[in-house]
């Protein structure tokens, strides 16, 4: 029986890496002040969505349907109590002087995942 090729996600993980690069920049230049703001908005949405794509790519095939639903809840779960924990930890040892910037970067690079396969192509 023939497999499925693995998504290239280390491909998705880059391009996305630098598209979230791009959008810290551009947000720099908004708000010259809060670089630290900037890149720890990026990263709350950066890395659990990280985590989520390589746990839900983790099974593929018609065999592993049912792990692969398994999966998909816990690493939904996981991605959500993730952006929890890592925005606790950002107001409680950052604390944000510009919490405008940090929720406006973290909206955009959220919304930047949205457009993954637009950056793959």
């Amino acid at each position: 029986m023939a497999q499925l090729p693995r998504p290239p996600l280390n491909h998705w993980f880059i391009k996305q890496f630098i598209a979230v690069v791009i959008v810290c920049l551009l947000a720099s230049i908004i708000w010259p002040n809060s670089l630290l703001e900037i890149v720890a908005g990026a990263m709350v949405a950066y890395i659990p969505q990280q985590v989520f794509s390589y746990l839900v790519f983790m099974y593929r095939g018609a065999r592993q349907q049912a792990n692969l639903v398994k999966m998909f809840f816990l690493a939904e779960s996981i991605k959500f109590g993730l952006t929890v924990v890592l925005f606790v930890l950002v107001f409680v040892l950052v604390q944000p002087s510009n919490p405008i910037s940090l929720l406006s970067t973290y909206a955009a690079v959220t919304l930047l995942n949205w457009l993954n396969f637009m950056l793959v192509k």
